[in-house]
């Protein structure tokens, strides 16, 4: 793409690329962002463009780079932002979601204290990803973990979306130990005379030797047919996990010890099922206290 002149210089202007790109070296950095200049060598990094202009002429986010390096995770505002740089060590982190739903992409970190929230197109989502993929790699931590032979799951069997979705989620090597899995199951919902389908969401929790994982069609309680938003976590940061019903809604409910809560919906005819899978995470979690 050809780069736009400016007056600070640089005889670049990042904000106008459109699609993300990877960073494996620091002459890829765009010229017009400001790096921290302690900043060491980085192993992995990857340009987000800015929002597209709504219609009335305003951006949600600006032009951004996220980098690895050693053990922190940077994200690196356009100083044209006024944003300033974000700076995580990775044994700080928490919990990591991934949302792909169509042409929308998010990363979302959090720890203690903060969190940040990354958009993308995933029109180029392939330098997105990996960049991501050498974060969880290098923020989840290989435990000494008895790993039986086989997965212990419970629920139903994987449909082909979740069994792609699993697929792509895991890192190289990782297994699971344990899995549950709810099927979205048409319904039908009547109002006066007319009736309406709906999908209750599907949701896929794992627990493997280095993180918890909760992979859903849901997002903001909204079934997504063609996407899915994955939710990882450390194992050291649950607090607890419990199947709960209050009324008509049940679910496992699983909590950290930053106070934030997770809460998977389960059917009543699953609870059974449920709560075979929470005895197995408890066994699981409780090797890593």
């Amino acid at each position: 793409m050809t780069p736009i002149s400016i007056p600070d210089g640089t005889g670049v202007d990042s904000r106008q690329y459109r699609f993300s790109f990877a960073i494996p070296a620091l002459s890829q950095v765009p010229a017009d962002f400001v790096l921290p200049p302690d900043l060491g060598p980085f192993d992995a990094g990857v340009f987000l463009p800015r929002d597209d202009v709504d219609w009335l002429g305003r951006r949600r986010y600006p032009a951004r780079i996220l980098l690895l390096s050693g053990r922190e995770a940077l994200v690196v505002p356009h100083p044209a932002a006024g944003e300033p740089t974000i700076r995580v060590p990775l044994d700080r982190i928490e919990r990591i979601e991934w949302g792909r739903i169509l042409l929308t992409g998010w990363v979302v970190l959090t720890w203690d204290g903060g969190h940040v929230q990354l958009p993308y197109n995933t029109r180029a989502r392939g330098a997105v990803e990996k960049c991501v993929r050498t974060l969880q790699d290098r923020w989840l931590p290989a435990l000494p973990i008895h790993q039986p032979s086989s997965t212990a799951a419970f629920g139903e069997p994987l449909d082909l979306k979740f069994g792609y979705a699993r697929s792509a989620e895991l890192l190289t090597g990782e297994a699971p130990l344990a899995q549950f899995f709810e099927p979205a199951v048409r319904g039908t919902r009547r109002f006066f005379w007319f009736r309406r389908n709906h999908w209750p969401a599907a949701d896929l929790v794992l627990v493997t030797p280095r993180r918890l994982l909760w992979i859903t069609e849901r997002n903001k309680r909204r079934y997504e047919r063609y996407g899915t938003v994955s939710h990882s976590a450390r194992l050291a940061s649950i607090a607890g996990v419990r199947c709960v019903r209050t009324g008509e809604d049940g679910g496992l409910e699983i909590a950290f010890y930053s106070g934030d809560t997770w809460h998977v919906p389960v059917q009543e005819d699953r609870e059974e099922e449920a709560s075979r899978f929470e005895a197995a995470m408890r066994k699981i979690v409780g090797q890593v206290r």
